[in-house]
């Protein structure tokens, strides 16, 4: 689910550079990490669904964000395009939903959560309502850079059990 948020998150902001005339990857790496990405992204819904985990498999919905980015050069048909502009933001809604739900849990990733849901409904207006292109491509670049940091959970919280266990340790004291 990382490599298929963090592939997507890649591209969209490399179609935002794109608009001021620079871009972070090559042309020709383009729609190799687009590939990566949506084989990431499907694998990792498919676990999700697999694994009973709503939240992965709605979540991973982003590595098809990857095959409808204008930095791929794909050409898909109107009406899988207009799915597509429509299921990925409010797929992040419903996850940044479910979190919420959640009783347990860290105040900033239920923050994130929070971040999440309003970014994506932000994400559905500007794809539908005629808004600069600058406008909708940072909506999705930052929702999407949100999407990798609460992915990443389960990295920060080993890395938070490893630095309280380093911190209580008689050595570093």
């Amino acid at each position: 689910m990382i490599l298929g948020t963090a592939g997507a998150s890649f591209l969209s902001i490399d179609n935002l550079l794109g608009f001021i005339g620079t871009h972070a990857i090559h042309a020709a790496a383009v729609p190799m990490v687009a590939v990566i990405t949506a084989l990431a992204g499907s694998a990792a819904a498919l676990g999700g669904v697999l694994g009973r985990d709503l939240t992965r498999a709605l979540v991973a919905v982003v590595g098809f964000v990857a095959t409808r980015s204008p930095a791929t050069s794909l050409h898909l048909p109107y009406p899988v395009a207009i799915v597509l502009q429509a299921l990925v933001p409010l797929a992040f809604a419903a996850a940044g939903a479910s979190v919420l739900l959640r009783r347990r849990g860290l105040v900033i990733v239920r923050v994130l959560a929070a971040l999440l849901m309003g970014l994506a409904l932000a994400w559905t207006a500007t794809a539908f309502v005629p808004v600069a292109l600058a406008a909708f491509l940072i909506v999705q670049a930052v929702t999407l850079l949100v999407v990798v940091i609460l992915s990443l959970r389960p990295v920060l919280r080993l890395i938070f059990d490893v630095a309280r266990d380093l911190w209580s340790s008689a050595d570093v004291r």
